[in-house]
């Protein structure tokens, strides 16, 4: 055993530092080959299998139906969801009573309709003025949410008169968005 031993000792020497480095960094390239991009390459494999199968599957449902669909007809499912523009006192109506549900009073606002981008879809746009405690404000927004789905509190701004005082003035921005397809500008 000794014999091995002195035999590995006198190819050390032979090779020195630079050789025995080398030797080592070639063990130590051979170890990440095995541990590590051997099964990076085996999963990278497996993915694009299942990306062709993927790819595969969508073809055949567009082919399956005949075509795939047109630009026009993919929003459909989107704008679905928006209630009609003929329902705009329904949703108003339920902006009041959750006002009078919160015990506050709309007095007057200001209302705007306006294209939303899309000619599809209508903006109804009203800021409300509201005077209350902010219990009863947070729960007259949180009701609008919760009763108008279309609807989107825009913003919000409170008002103190002092620190003493418990009554807030509040401006909330609340937009209805809804489907119109001949729904004009508002002052036009």
């Amino acid at each position: 055993m000794s014999a091995v031993i002195e035999a590995l000792r006198a190819r050390v020497e032979t090779l020195g530092g630079p050789g025995v480095a080398g030797i080592a960094l070639a063990v130590f390239a051979a170890a990440m080959w095995v541990s590590a991009v051997q099964p990076a390459i085996a999963e990278r494999d497996l993915l694009e299998l299942e990306a062709q199968k993927l790819e595969r599957r969508n073809r055949g449902s567009a082919t399956a139906a005949g075509r795939a669909p047109t630009a026009p007809e993919q929003p459909a499912p989107f704008h679905a969801f928006f209630p009609s523009a003929a329902s705009t006192p329904d949703w108003l109506a339920k902006v009041n009573a959750a006002a009078k549900a919160n015990g506050l009073t709309l007095a007057a606002g200001e209302y705007k309709v306006s294209k939303a981008g899309t000619p599809r879809l209508a903006r109804y746009q009203i800021t409300l003025p509201v005077q209350g405690a902010y219990p009863q404000i947070r729960g007259f927004v949180g009701a609008v949410l919760a009763e108008v789905p279309a609807a989107v509190v825009e913003e919000v701004s409170l008002k103190r008169e002092s620190v003493e005082s418990a009554k807030l003035e509040a401006r909330i921005r609340i937009t209805l968005y809804l489907t119109a397809p001949g729904l004009r500008e508002a002052g036009a």
